[in-house]
């Protein structure tokens, strides 16, 4: 099981226990954490969110990322992690 640490993202700042096994975008949906999504499959970049401590297991995307961003759609965690909105 992994802790994701919410940092202020759209008002919440939290923590979740997850085992994983979802996408962080499905995860944060189940907890009433909602954040700007469209296509769920990497191509948008509509959930890019900052990483802000922890590691991730992050599925082929199309969208260009800068060092610590991931796709919320294409990111699993793989240790404890801390998210935050992107700057």
């Amino acid at each position: 099981m992994f802790r994701i640490d919410i940092n202020n993202i759209n008002g919440k700042t939290e923590s979740l226990y997850v085992y994983g096994e979802q996408s962080i975008l499905t995860e944060l949906e189940d907890h009433s954490i909602l954040i700007n999504h469209s296509c769920r499959q990497g191509h948008c970049g509509s959930c890019i969110l900052q990483l802000l401590k922890g590691d991730v297991m992050h599925q082929d995307c199309l969208v260009p990322l800068s060092r610590g961003e991931i796709l919320a759609c294409q990111a699993k965690p793989i240790t404890d992690i801390e998210i935050g909105s992107r700057n």
